[in-house]
């Protein structure tokens, strides 16, 4: 007897440690299109950007509490001198504003949720003990969050490296991987759960996601460019001060250094006139000679910018008007990185909520083949020659099954209504057989 094999339970899902609010309704109406998305998520940034400033000030004053408070006890201790420990500390303030970041984020998350749900009023969260209450609630999903983060930073980079020079599974990943921190959130799934959910939420949606990022993109691409063109012609002496400050020198200075450079080009061209020609030489030379006489480029003023020396240079130098120009220039840059990272978020809580409203579960998979999975199902696929247990024996009753009801609809072809026939082979139609019992007949009767 074959003994059966004794399945063991499945293990449950692994679920969030909170129990997870239901999804708001969608707010779209119709089918979904790349405009309505930018349009309704421009309308939840500007409905929210209250809220999420002081949720993000909650949380950075929370970050910075513990730096300058970790500062000021090293110092206190007198320890942080020491470069272990210096290091250590650094280390720990960094892992610390990315939890922060992080509650940050699930917070802004939420409480666009609760709006829509009505839950709470949009200008609740305004309030610094409610926005406090909002971002240590978030506190028990920051860890889920960054396992999450980093599965899904893997699995993008890795399928971009599989795909060197043109990375398009990570692009493809990044996209599939975009509802990540919503599905945790909102459907309490974790782990190697999560990431199937997103993909299955994104699976057809892709290039909609991808077609709404780069119109919002483009937009805010366009307003910083009439910004910036806007000081250049409000103060169009900032960006020649941006920039990296030239040598002034003298005529004879000038005319001094002039005259060495040519010196140096004719001495270098003379010898590499020997080796490469003379056309060779000349263009080196020509290089040579546009090298040593080259101004700043746009990354040194770049370099400036990021690196802060250009603004020195401003306080420093530059007129009021212009320093006036550069600090409003700054805080706009600020305020479009803050415009950004809200609609970035806002961007991918709708996309979560439209798509996941209209998401319909798939068919369910087709029964595994009756040979079992695994390796041993596959080999015993290979061996077509062979029948499977119990083909014979099946094959052999039907045949006989086959063979006995043709002899059964041959008997009843034969046997007509007025009598019935012998079952015994050569038996005469109207008489005896030899012995046998007679057979009844239309006449007889």
């Amino acid at each position: 007897e074959k003994i059966e094999k004794i399945e063991k339970p499945e293990k449950p899902e692994p679920m969030a440690p909170f129990i997870p609010p239901p999804i708001a309704p969608p707010a779209i109406s119709g089918d979904l299109r790349a405009t309505a998305v930018v349009i309704e998520v421009l309308r939840m940034s500007r409905r929210d950007l209250g809220p999420v400033a002081v949720l993000i000030c909650v949380a950075g004053a929370a970050a910075q509490v513990v730096n300058l408070g970790g500062t000021f006890f090293l110092a206190l201790l007198q320890v942080h001198d020491i470069e272990l420990v210096a290091a250590l500390f650094l280390a720990a303030v960094q892992f610390w504003k990315l939890c922060c970041e992080n509650m940050c984020k699930i917070a802004v998350m939420r409480n666009a949720r609760d709006v829509d749900a009505g839950d709470v009023d949009r200008w609740s969260r305004l309030h610094p003990t409610s926005a406090w209450a909002a971002v240590a609630g978030a506190f028990e999903g920051y860890r889920q969050v960054l396992l999450i983060d980093a599965r899904r930073c893997l699995s993008i980079a890795w399928n971009s490296v599989l795909t060197i020079p043109v990375p398009y599974l990570g692009l493809i990943k990044l996209l599939d991987y975009a509802l990540c921190v919503p599905v945790f959130l909102f459907e309490g799934k974790v782990g190697a759960g999560c990431l199937k959910r997103s993909e299955e939420l994104m699976y057809g949606s892709r290039i909609l996601l991808l077609k709404t990022a780069v119109y919002l993109i483009g937009l805010f691409s366009i307003a910083a460019g009439v910004t910036v063109g806007a000081f250049m012609v409000l103060c169009p002496t900032l960006p020649a001060l941006l920039l990296p400050p030239q040598v002034q020198a003298t005529a004879e200075a000038a005319g001094e250094a002039a005259a060495a450079t040519a010196a140096a080009a004719a001495t270098w061209a003379e010898g590499a006139a020997a080796a490469v020609g003379e056309s060779a030489a000349a263009a080196a030379a020509a290089e040579m000679v546009n090298a040593a006489s080259s101004g700043p480029t746009i990354g040194d003023a770049a370099a400036g910018i990021f690196s802060g020396s250009a603004f020195d240079r401003v306080w420093d130098i530059g007129t009021p008007a212009e320093k006036w120009a550069t600090i409003a220039l700054l805080a706009f840059a600020v305020a479009g990185s803050f415009a950004f990272t809200v609609v970035l978020r806002q961007l991918v809580y709708v996309f979560h909520r439209e798509v996941a409203a209209r998401w319909t579960p798939p068919p369910p998979p087709p029964p595994p083949p009756p040979g079992g999975g695994g390796l041993r199902g596959l080999l015993r696929k290979a061996q077509f020659w062979k029948k499977n247990a119990g083909e014979g024996e099946e094959a052999l009753s039907t045949e006989g099954g086959v063979e006995g009801n043709q002899g059964v609809e041959g008997a009843e072809g034969q046997t007509g209504v007025f009598g019935v026939e012998n079952a015994r082979s050569g038996s005469d139609v109207s008489g005896d057989d030899g012995g046998g019992i007679p057979r009844l007949t239309p006449a007889s009767v």
